[in-house]
């Protein structure tokens, strides 16, 4: 079994984390608006730090992943607006989750 590295470790945790504050959200708990920013907030550095570290010379690439991060950040808007007790984040979510799925499939 091949190891994973670290940023996609922290990915996976950050995805679940996301995916539990926004369920939790929808079933108002408490807790949910924070498990929700740290999701986020990983997923921003995750994506960050990939658009930050891409050296290749294909400039497709570095533009996707500097739209992957641009992206990501509509989470922080949508856990602001958790934060807020505005239920348009749920909008958000979904504009984000529409755009990462189309830049999946033009990536690699």
């Amino acid at each position: 079994m091949k190891l994973k590295q670290p940023s996609q470790i922290l990915f996976i945790i950050a995805g679940t984390l996301t995916i539990l504050g926004a369920f939790g959200q929808l079933f108002n708990l408490t807790l949910a608006p924070y498990l929700f920013s740290l999701g986020s907030g990983l997923l921003i550095y995750v994506q960050g730090k990939n658009a930050y570290d891409i050296k290749t010379s294909d400039a497709r690439l570095r533009r996707l992943a500097r739209l992957g991060f641009l992206t990501s950040l509509l989470l922080a808007i949508a856990a602001y607006l958790m934060f807020t007790g505005s239920n348009s984040w749920v909008v958000l979510v979904l504009m984000y989750a529409a755009l990462s799925f189309f830049l999946s499939f033009r990536g690699n």
